[in-house]
This record gives C-alpha cells, sequence and structure tokens, in this order.
C-alpha cells in the first residue's frame, strides 16, 4: 500500500471512530438535534479521509496499469 491509501485509511478510521464515540457520548436521541462543530468536524475527517483513500487508489491503480503495459510490450518483443 502507498502512503496515500495509509493516511486515507487511517483518516477514515480516525473519523468513524470519533463519530461513534461522540454519538455514544450525546445518546442517540440528542445526535440528531446536535450538529455542532465537533460534528461537523468528525464529519469532514471522514469525508477528506474517503476523497483522500479514493484518490490514493486511482493513482495506485494507474501506476500498476502503466508497469502493465511495459511488461507486455517487453514480453512481446522476446521471440
Amino acid at each position: 500500500m502507498s502512503k496515500g491509501t495509509i493516511i486515507g485509511i487511517i483518516l477514515l478510521a480516525a473519523g468513524i471512530i470519533l463519530w461513534i464515540a461522540y454519538g455514544i457520548y450525546l445518546g442517540f436521541e440528542e445526535i440528531l438535534e446536535a450538529l455542532d462543530l465537533l460534528t461537523g468536524f468528525i464529519t469532514g475527517l471522514i469525508i477528506i479521509g474517503l476523497i483522500v483513500l479514493i484518490i490514493s487508489i486511482i493513482i495506485e491503480q494507474r501506476s500498476d496499469m502503466k508497469k502493465r503495459k511495459e511488461e507486455i510490450k517487453k514480453e512481446d518483443f522476446e521471440p
């Protein structure tokens, strides 16, 4: 895994864990009413984590595809 993938997974997991912990702290009926700064921060952390994760996966797939194309070209030229 690349650094971007690891960072994205860590941010995503941290955001989800914090969101669950904060939801338990507030209670299930209060979480629907409480949209304050901390909830916004945690939601933003999850969204940023998802974006970083998706972008790093796309970049990793493209670099793997380039490597595969180079390997195929090398194999085609060999007798």
